[in-house]
């Protein structure tokens, strides 16, 4: 009896995979599929957890166990809304599971070739939501703050947070040293966020450790 892969293409690797697919085949020529491929890879590598719960490698058999479940059906009409609707769009004139074989091929063989650097391969827009979510999310605090010093607009966030602030001024901290240690020039992150200058994304962890150790150590 063969495995239903309902549940596994409703979510996960394959989806993202194909979402990316799409987005590079319709993006006028404004994204490449293998740049964008090397991103995901190196989003997952960079990012134990996303790692251990499911590496490239995985995620390639994921597409590959796609394809097998699509030949045997005879096409995508058993599957998630979802998965049919993006796999039919990535596939284009190809035949959906020839088309994911290919794919989940691609995929391994840029994960063989290793992680480009951020010199080489700018950031892009998805894998930079996914790195620093916290600190996006954060700009939308400071507009709503207004003109407010910018320690005093953290140690509020913390303290309304507050005694249960651990893991969002742990994720805070961790986020801008990321930042501080991958693009350590002057304009750390401004180019994706206008505020995330050395000088700030210092002062933010400075008024984060400084809360810690007040208020619970």
């Amino acid at each position: 009896m063969q495995p239903s892969p309902v549940s596994l293409l409703s979510d996960g690797p394959a989806l993202r995979l194909l979402d990316i697919a799409v987005a590079a085949q319709e993006s006028g020529g404004q994204l490449s599929l293998d740049e964008e491929l090397q991103r995901y890879i190196r989003l997952v590598r960079n990012d134990w957890i996303a790692h251990w719960n499911c590496s490239v490698h995985a995620a390639a058999g994921v597409l590959e166990f796609a394809a097998d479940s699509v030949e045997r059906a005879g096409g995508l009409d058993p599957f998630p809304p979802r998965f049919r609707e993006v796999a039919a769009r990535a596939a284009g004139d190809m035949e959906p599971a020839d088309y994911l074989r290919t794919l989940a091929e691609l995929v391994r063989i840029l994960d063989r070739q290793g992680v480009p650097e951020y010199s080489e391969l700018p950031m892009g827009s998805q894998e930079f939501l996914q790195t620093f979510p916290y600190l996006f999310g954060f700009d939308a605090i400071l507009m709503d703050e207004g003109e407010r010093p910018f320690s005093e607009i953290v140690r509020s966030m913390l303290t309304n947070e507050h005694p249960y602030c651990h893991e969002r001024a742990a994720a805070y901290s961790t986020e801008a040293q990321r930042a501080l240690s991958l693009f350590p020039g002057p304009d750390a992150l401004r180019p994706r966020l206008s505020w995330a200058d050395r000088d700030r994304l210092r002062e933010l962890i400075d008024t984060v450790n400084d809360h810690m150790q007040r208020e619970h150590s």
